[in-house]
């Protein structure tokens, strides 16, 4: 079943983000990077130096875990290190989504898979479990899934989202906080979180 929300607004907002944006570096103390141990873990990752010869690894889809993402984005974009095309700080949501979180918040997204649909518009909507049972949900517009779909044209055995619509599936994503705006299918006068995804993957965990 098709889910009948397109997210326009969403698409809009996030969109005109991305292209007004420039990238700027805001350190508050060291960068607090992942252990040598969880880094290790990640070694089979691609990567390529970036500014100041620091690298980065720049394959997302090659992680075989949601963990292994979460390790490779934690030391391309510290917790603490404003950065990205927002300018902001990566907010790590691996167990549930604080109540003040401000609207329009840049977060690395962790969830088990309830549901997948396609939007009518193009593009997935999931609702996923959280660490803590909590709900929420999340959107890829039919642009940003087409661009990342477009990274592994080609490259056999890789994909960022391989079985997007199974339940149980882990979920991770790159995403946009957009409020108390999601729908609770199982109460539908209570409004959830809701994400704008600018890239996810599905793993087995």
């Amino acid at each position: 079943m098709k889910y009948t929300t397109s997210l326009p607004a969403c698409a809009v907002l996030l969109l005109a983000g991305l292209a007004g944006c420039h990238k700027v570096e805001q350190v508050s103390g060291p960068p607090e990077v992942p252990s040598d141990a969880q880094m290790k873990k990640i070694h089979y990752m691609t990567s390529a130096d970036g500014p100041q010869g620091r690298k980065n690894f720049t394959q997302l889809w090659e992680a075989k875990t949601c963990g292994d993402l979460e390790t490779a984005m934690r030391w391309n974009r510290p917790p603490n290190v404003a950065g990205g095309s927002f300018g902001q700080h990566m907010t790590y949501l691996t167990n549930s989504v604080p109540a003040d979180l401000a609207d329009n918040s840049e977060v690395f997204l962790m969830a088990t898979i309830e549901k997948g649909d396609p939007l009518v518009a193009g593009g997935e909507v999931w609702l996923l479990k959280m660490k803590d049972g909590s709900l929420v949900q999340a959107a890829e517009t039919a642009d940003f899934l087409t661009k990342q779909e477009a990274q592994t044209a080609g490259v056999p055995n890789q994909a960022a989202l391989s079985k997007p619509n199974k339940p149980g599936r882990a979920f991770c994503a790159h995403a946009v906080y957009q409020g108390l705006r999601g729908k609770d299918p199982m109460q539908t006068e209570k409004k959830i979180p809701l994400f704008s995804v600018m890239y996810a993957i599905d793993r087995d965990k």
